[in-house]
């Protein structure tokens, strides 16, 4: 798997969270196993240091229909976390360093009388046709300064691994997160359990709608990119010259899809792919149910 190069001034920071998820990740050799709850292992895993442990949830999508990839995608953006993520709020990313590199915002939901968490981080995906692997990670920087009416948390780690298995898709979900600020005791054990089950939200989610639609290949430089999961509608904003190519989910759009391109470029769906082509200078791909 190839990490691209970027101009992301974080990008040693990122690369570092990534191999400890790969690390993380790569066998259950000192995780304690806690429990399992609809389909998905739960396990724990103490860091020195830090009070709260590392939390992990396994789980496996029975199915041969989806790619590592395809359900990397229901991970990642914004708009299908919103269904899988009750605890999800909203996010903004700041900067696109590359197709896989993002420099983002997120805020969190809290039951009252918990003020909500917010979080400034990176993100990175590494992925492959086997593997895929997702990770965020907090940093601190002066284009996201602290929010009012919010308490700035802190991600140590907040990664996924997607893997081809034995009938299907494992999905592996760790995450080490301080929440800072003064919390009752039987939240943080609430969202220790809850967090991890998110595996099998993101199973659930592909299962019943598909995926939205993901970059295969990009050489046009990309914006920004925004799912909108009521509308169906998935938003890429592009810029210099060239074009790119995106899988379409049949089970997102039974009926197929309808493109428009905002800007100079020419779209053509042949199978589950829309190719784009032509691109030049700023142009808005619109992808929507036919």
């Amino acid at each position: 798997m190839v990490v691209l190069e970027s101009n992301n001034r974080h990008a040693e920071h990122t690369r570092k969270s990534l191999q400890y998820l790969k690390d993380l990740s790569a066998s259950l050799e000192g995780w304690e196993f806690s429990s399992e709850k609809n389909g998905v292992k739960l396990y724990t895993k103490q860091v020195e240091g830090l009070a709260m442990p590392m939390v992990r949830g396994d789980t496996v999508l029975q199915t041969t229909e989806f790619t590592p990839r395809d359900v990397a995608s229901v991970a990642t953006l914004p708009g299908a976390r919103k269904i899988w993520d009750e605890k999800y709020d909203t996010s903004e990313v700041k900067e696109q360093y590359t197709p896989s590199e993002t420099f983002f915002w997120v805020k969190l939901k809290a039951p009252w009388p918990v003020s909500p968490r917010d979080f400034a981080g990176t993100a990175i995906r590494d992925l492959s046709d086997d593997v895929c692997f997702v990770v965020m990670s907090s940093v601190v920087d002066p284009m996201i300064p602290e929010v009012s009416g919010c308490v700035r948390g802190h991600i140590v780690v907040s990664g996924w691994k997607f893997y081809k298995t034995e009938g299907g898709i494992g999905l592996t979900y760790i995450t080490q997160v301080d929440l800072a600020g003064s919390i009752p005791t039987s939240f943080l054990k609430n969202i220790q359990l809850q967090v991890p089950l998110c595996a099998g939200k993101v199973a659930e989610y592909i299962k019943e709608y598909g995926f939205p639609p993901h970059t295969i290949s990009c050489t046009a430089t990309m914006k920004k990119e925004t799912f909108d999961h009521g509308k169906r509608e998935h938003i890429i904003e592009l810029d210099g010259t060239g074009g790119g190519e995106w899988v379409i989910s049949r089970k997102m759009y039974p009926n197929g899809v309808k493109v428009h391109i905002d800007g100079q470029g020419e779209s053509q769906v042949i199978d589950n792919k829309l190719v784009v082509k032509g691109i030049q200078g700023p142009a808005t791909i619109k992808i929507n149910k036919a």
